[in-house]
């Protein structure tokens, strides 16, 4: 799932239902054009995690809910200890549904899963259900088979795992985003003014342009246990630091505003 579509869901998730226009007009603020919110929206409706309660407004499913649910766990995992258990997904789906057998790979890949071989990918961590849940969205669930256990020879050391994780490109996405941190979201943030008639709607935007950032790095990033990664990683301090500046922003935005039952 993209990251745009991930926050909608959120977005939607937090509301009884919500409209696509107001969608569209709280996306314009961010220079994100109505047709990408539209796109947004169908594809969300298509992968039933979402649906239409009335004329143009949407709901988040039980799905739907779900998927925000796991997704927002994810950063939790840089403050967990590893028991040393790895949890494996093997499957063989036929070439006749490669299409969906991309998009569970994908999928699969965003949840934090690697892949050992063909067929074949492993996590540290538990994420049965959504496993499950995946299955059942790109519907491929019978050609899954799902295992746990510790290895007996020739386990993953952290040199493969940066190998199979692609943890150099992880890094330069995280050093991507502090420089933007840095440089260009806390001087805007910072010109915010309490005085300005849409200050409530600026903070808003603001809170959906690092929500969008923390989106891409939990798609991205496996948030392996330490004993897999680098002495040098540091990522999960970042996240830690990006999710206090978010919560700074939510507790900023009026009680009485519009914006406020989004971040609550």
């Amino acid at each position: 799932m993209l990251s745009v579509e991930k926050q909608i869901l959120y977005l939607i998730s937090r509301a009884e239902s919500l409209s696509a226009k107001e969608l569209i007009r709280i996306y314009e603020g961010r220079g994100i054009g109505a047709q990408i919110v539209r796109n947004a929206l169908t594809r969300l409706k298509k992968d039933r995690y979402a649906e239409v309660t009335a004329r143009s407004m949407y709901a988040a499913t039980g799905l739907g809910r779900e998927y925000v649910a796991s997704i927002n766990r994810k950063p939790g995992q840089y403050e967990r200890e590893w028991d040393g258990t790895w949890y494996f997904v093997m499957f063989e789906i036929p070439e006749a549904e490669r299409k969906k057998r991309d998009g569970f790979r994908a999928d699969l890949v965003q949840l934090g899963y690697g892949g050992l071989y063909k067929g074949v990918y492993a996590s540290p961590w538990q994420y049965t259900e959504e496993v499950l849940r995946l299955g059942e969205v790109h519907e491929v669930l019978p050609y899954l088979s799902l295992t746990k256990g510790s290895y007996l020879f020739n386990p993953v050391t952290s040199l493969q795992a940066q190998a199979i994780w692609d943890l150099d490109r992880v890094e330069r996405l995280y050093e991507e985003k502090r420089v933007w941190f840095d440089n260009a979201f806390i001087p805007s943030l910072g010109g915010v003014m309490e005085s300005d008639p849409d200050y409530d709607l600026r903070l808003f935007l603001s809170f959906l342009e690092l929500g969008d950032v923390l989106a891409e790095l939990g798609l991205r990033d496996p948030m392996l246990p330490k004993e897999l990664l680098p002495d040098t990683w540091t990522n999960g301090m970042t996240i830690a630091l990006f999710n206090e500046k978010l919560r700074w922003i939510a507790n900023q935005i009026p009680n009485d505003s519009a914006y406020r039952r989004f971040v609550v």
